[in-house]
């Protein structure tokens, strides 16, 4: 599968089409941050493995901003309106109710740490501004992995059941003039 930094050839598959490009995002924000959590686990320095976990912290909001998006397209097939966002694909009432369960879930828990992850980001990560020196220290304060951990465990477990949908539409060329072509609707109900 197409990856930015480790699959670029032609004969990679690549998304075709809006769902299998919001997984890819997602997938590709999941393993830096996994890479960044092997980096600082090496890291002994308190600032180290601070500055490190602020730069997951940015993933994950970026990871955070795409769940939204692919949660908005697979309900609005969901509800009938697959014109809209989803060309083909099938998603069965069971594969509904399980998806509505995980990300009522994931709500949940994301609702515990949202408001402190986009204070990070936008405090002393990704969009630095002039801000009160206190407000500062307090978000280097909060950058504690156990504060965000079932963030951490629900993610996998929802982006499991978001990609085993029936929804995601693969291409690639293999050969110069030929298009192979791997789409969503093609298992039986």
């Amino acid at each position: 599968m197409f990856h930015p930094v480790f699959e670029r050839n032609e004969g990679a598959w690549f998304p075709g089409n809006e769902v299998g490009s919001i997984a890819s995002i997602i997938s590709h924000a999941w393993e830096d941050v996994l890479c960044l959590i092997d980096i600082r686990k090496d890291r002994s320095s308190d600032y180290e493995r601070r500055l490190l976990f602020k730069y997951i912290i940015i993933e994950l909001r970026s990871i955070i901003e795409q769940l939204e998006k692919l949660q908005g397209i697979i309900f609005t097939f969901v509800r009938g309106n697959p014109e809209k966002s989803i060309r083909s694909g099938q998603i069965t009432n069971q594969e509904a109710e399980e998806i509505r369960s995980l990300f009522k879930k994931y709500h949940s828990i994301k609702k515990t740490v949202e408001n402190d992850i986009i204070k990070i980001r936008n405090g002393i990560g990704a969009h630095r501004g002039n801000q009160p020196w206190k407000d500062i220290m307090e978000q280097w304060d909060k950058l504690d992995p156990e504060a965000f951990r079932p963030l951490f465990e629900v993610i996998p477990e929802l982006f499991e059941r978001i990609i085993s949908l029936d929804i995601y539409d693969w291409t690639r060329i293999p050969e110069e003039g030929v298009i192979e072509i791997c789409c969503s609707g093609l298992k039986q109900p």
